[in-house]
């Protein structure tokens, strides 16, 4: 695909985005947060020896940072596109305690108890009831006794991070609150909420990323306001799987 054949903007549509746009999905994903979402889970968390299953692993930006930390760390992507980004990466990198597989996060191909953890880190699929509960069930299935389970997300209202309300046109009291905010509570995961800023150095990087995925109203808000930093709102829903 040559840059003539990129739109200015995919106006949300991110089945298009993960499909046909890896590159531009990994430029965003590398754009810089403090804190990021590895780095909390860290706190919290430690993982050093640990092995980790990152389910919805995408181009591998996650799966690298939770490298720094574990003893080994599997991605799970069902994306072709996005595996092959994350492997050629893994390959010129050089690091050797990462591995990619193809999989679902309702049908992880691992066995029973083989993880000490399993991440979710803004793993889209999670937006029905159905696949929730599947990635629920098969996350606990494959994780250790007295492992954890985590999932980090945006927060409900938060969608597109403090500019909700540009991008949807409505205030964020008007916003619905996203079904795992609401599902993974019911299951007896508990809530960690923290912020993040993701610093775009320049107005052109914002556009190109941040409003390429968002839209019309977004790129003619960073234009106006040169805007280059954008606040998230983050939650993380974590369960320590008891032994069983």
């Amino acid at each position: 695909m040559t840059e003539k054949d990129i739109p200015e903007t995919i106006e949300s549509d991110w089945d298009r985005f993960y499909r046909d746009f890896p590159e531009i999905y990994d430029e965003f994903g590398r754009v810089p947060k403090t804190p990021t979402a590895v780095q909390v889970v860290q706190q919290h968390f430690p993982m050093q020896g640990k092995t980790v299953l990152d389910v919805g692993s995408g181009t591998g930006l996650s799966t690298f940072e939770l490298a720094q930390y574990t003893a080994q760390v599997t991605g799970v992507e069902p994306e072709d596109a996005m595996r092959e980004v994350a492997e050629r990466e893994a390959e010129r990198l050089g690091i050797g305690n990462v591995s990619f597989i193809h999989g679902w996060a309702e049908k992880l191909p691992l066995p029973d108890k083989s993880v000490d953890m399993v991440t979710a880190i803004t793993l889209a699929s999670l937006y029905t009831e159905e696949n929730i509960l599947g990635f629920i069930r098969e996350s606990e299935r494959v994780v250790k006794p007295g492992g954890v389970v985590l999932t980090v997300y945006l927060a409900s209202r938060w969608y597109g991070g403090e500019l909700a309300e540009v991008i949807l046109e409505k205030p964020r009291a008007e916003m619905e609150d996203e079904l795992r905010d609401l599902l993974f509570p019911r299951f007896g995961y508990s809530l960690i909420e923290f912020y993040a800023d993701q610093d775009y150095g320049t107005v052109e990087k914002a556009v190109r990323t941040y409003g390429f995925i968002f839209g019309k109203n977004a790129i003619e808000y960073i234009r106006q306001h040169n805007k280059t930093i954008i606040r998230w709102k983050i939650n993380m829903h974590y369960k320590v799987i008891e032994r069983r």
